[in-house]
């Protein structure tokens, strides 16, 4: 009979240590998920992107590409630079975008060129992306993107909001702080955490990377073409 009480006792408590650890497992993954929601929104609804897609990797579609960015960017600035928050950016962009489109359009078109042009402003997924000394999470972005011809070759990207796209490659001192002034001071740290070389930041964003990159069709391994 004492052999049997303690099997029974043995018993329930395998039972409640499974019961502990799933439970336990479960509270850490939907605080995981919660985490990584809050935190990509927080930096998606104060950013807006920039994308050139190229019609192919051959050097003259990507050089095409550049010239198209460098032009745009030039012709534009006027207007994006006298913006202070994000939502007079997406204004001015949303006023401007048919003029964008036709203003790229006439780039390929002196260039010699008849592909066609589309300039269209949306929430796009995108995986995680570096911009110089910026790391973005994946996930969804509003977005400004230029498609010229089949779209099949590499994408230049930068940030409209904050304006970050007239550096190459690294963020401007204005640019950070009109980022750190609008994003909490978490999202903001996790944007910056290769500078920082912190091992718990790069687990948190790690975190919001795997969960947000859930469900997602996974990219082609480009060309780096030092912007994808």
């Amino acid at each position: 009979m004492l052999s049997f009480n303690k099997t029974m006792i043995l018993r329930e408590c395998k039972i409640l240590a499974i019961s502990l650890a799933v439970g336990l497992m479960f509270a850490i993954g939907f605080a995981s998920y919660i985490y990584s929601y809050a935190t990509q929104r927080d930096i998606a609804e104060n950013v807006i992107r920039f994308h050139v897609q190229a019609n192919s990797n051959s050097h003259a579609d990507q050089t095409l590409k550049e010239q198209v960015r460098v032009e745009i960017l030039s012709e534009f600035e006027k207007y994006l630079s006298a913006t202070t928050s994000i939502y007079e950016t997406r204004t001015v962009l949303m006023k401007k975008l048919d003029c964008i489109q036709s203003y790229a359009q006439d780039i390929v078109r002196a260039a010699g060129l008849n592909y066609p042009v589309t300039a269209e402003m949306s929430l796009l997924f995108f995986p995680t992306i570096f911009y110089g000394n910026l790391s973005l999470p994946p996930g969804k972005y509003e977005t400004v993107k230029i498609i010229i011809g089949e779209g099949e070759g590499d994408n230049w990207w930068c940030l409209m909001f904050p304006p970050l796209c007239y550096v190459d490659m690294t963020a401007t001192d204005a640019g950070r702080s009109q980022l750190a002034s609008t994003v909490s001071n978490e999202s903001f740290r996790l944007l910056t955490h290769q500078e920082e070389q912190n091992t718990s930041l790069q687990v948190r964003f790690r975190v919001v990377e795997w969960w947000q990159n859930r469900g997602q069709p996974q990219p082609v391994p480009a060309r780096n073409f030092a912007r994808n």
